[in-house]
């Protein structure tokens, strides 16, 4: 049911992901004239190609001690969990410096509370949104199983785990037996443990859903602008130009435009400090194992997941420049280190996909009004769990532009902090 609130006013949403679809959705049927604008087809870029899950008990930040403890060891390791390319950073410093600032333990129990908030309602809201569009087929709600090479590394997340639990989080180790049943064709390594994350849910085709979310939109009357929005003007109404030469003005205008929003930013409002977090994934039609539930491999930062089309190996962290090109080794080595869990994995045919997520240096995403113009919106910056948090995002920008409460404290993820 449209709201009086939106009172038939028009809003553009720049940034057809994930989160830009959802925000499209929920802007419609608050009863907005709703444009939705992108270069490329909704779904189609980086949601399409992230692990899949939906994590809400994730809520420890990328930058943590145990994180900053092993970053020296990882840059020197070329396969590592997480590389930067050298050539990129001399721009990347400043990033690096507020993220170490973010995980010092002084500032971390602010940021995980942050996170913890945005995350619990998740699910529900991704419920509510599938049932309505006749979508719940895309999701899956076996949870999730973490995969630990020995139970010292398990332990070494002790204070992960303690943060965990004083926010509800639960979880169980697996016996041998029981993670039999669960996965009769795993392989664990001498000596590892597994344990089971209820909570995870995860979506069978991220690009598909994506579509789905957004073409269901279109069929309820929200416009589709295919093209590039090249200049932000501000002002009421706010305009938009595009490199194809169209003219856009809307009342209010959601910035969904992930990694690539300081482009924009920068005519009109100062840049977010943020970067391009590179992740990886190889696509395997028939992989030749079954898998059954969404398999993180803790040591190596990685996860198998069982989707529609086949098997994805997604993860990795690389930081480089903006746009530079694969390196899809990167992608190959998910599968070997796969096959130390599923030896028997057919590698053939198989795809690769590199995808840029927009990272903030305390892994909160950005969303809320523009410092200095009170009819543009962000919402970007959500690093691995744009998928996650999408719905979530679209319907607190929807409140936002409706001028009603979200629900939620957004002073943690407001534009400006960073």
């Amino acid at each position: 049911m449209k709201q009086a609130s939106a009172d038939g006013k028009q809003v553009v949403v720049v940034g057809a992901g994930i989160v830009g679809a959802c925000c499209a959705w929920h802007l419609q049927r608050a009863g907005f004239q709703v444009t939705l604008v992108d270069r490329t087809e909704p779904g189609t870029a980086t949601s399409f190609g992230n692990a899949g899950c939906l994590s809400p008990s994730n809520i420890v930040p990328f930058s943590h001690p145990g994180v900053l403890k092993n970053l020296p060891r990882w840059l020197l390791r070329e396969n590592g969990p997480l590389v930067i390319r050298w050539r990129h950073l001399p721009t990347l410093l400043p990033w690096l410096r507020q993220f170490w600032a973010s995980g010092r333990p002084g500032r971390l129990p602010a940021v995980i509370d942050a996170v913890a908030a945005l995350m619990a309602p998740n699910i529900a809201d991704w419920d509510a949104l599938l049932d309505t569009t006749r979508g719940k087929a895309f999701k899956a709600a076996d949870g999730a199983i973490k995969l630990y090479d020995s139970r010292a590394e398990y332990d070494s997340y002790q204070w992960e785990h303690r943060e965990k639990a004083a926010r509800g989080i639960t979880w169980r180790e697996l016996s041998p037996e029981e993670l039999k049943e669960r996965e009769p064709e795993l392989r664990l390594p001498d000596g590892g443990m597994a344990v089971h994350c209820p909570d995870w849910h995860h979506i069978v085709d991220p690009g598909g859903v994506t579509a789905h979310i957004a073409n269901t939109a279109f069929s309820d009357g929200v416009d589709w602008v295919f093209d590039e929005v090249k200049r932000v003007i501000p002002g009421s109404p706010v305009r938009l130009t595009t490199v194809s030469g169209r003219s856009l003005q809307a009342d209010h205008l959601v910035l969904c435009t992930g990694v690539w929003s300081n482009r924009l930013l920068a005519d009109f409002d100062r840049p977010v400090t943020m970067t391009a977090k590179r992740g990886y994934h190889i696509m395997l039609a028939d992989p030749g194992v079954r898998i059954n539930h969404p398999l993180m491999v803790v040591s190596d930062y990685f996860i198998l997941t069982p989707m529609a089309p086949g098997l994805r190996i997604a993860g990795t962290a690389e930081f480089d420049k903006l746009d530079a090109a694969p390196n899809y080794h990167r992608a190959d080595r998910l599968l070997a280190k796969s096959r130390r869990f599923f030896p028997q994995l057919n590698a053939e045919p198989a795809t690769r996909w590199m995808g840029q997520r927009s990272m903030t240096p305390d892994s909160l995403p950005v969303i809320g009004p523009s410092p200095q113009h009170s009819n543009i919106y962000y919402a970007f910056g959500h690093g691995h769990y744009g998928l996650t948090q999408g719905p979530t995002t679209g319907r607190i920008i929807a409140s936002l532009v409706g001028g009603e409460d979200p629900g939620l404290d957004i002073t943690p993820y407001r534009p400006g902090r960073i």
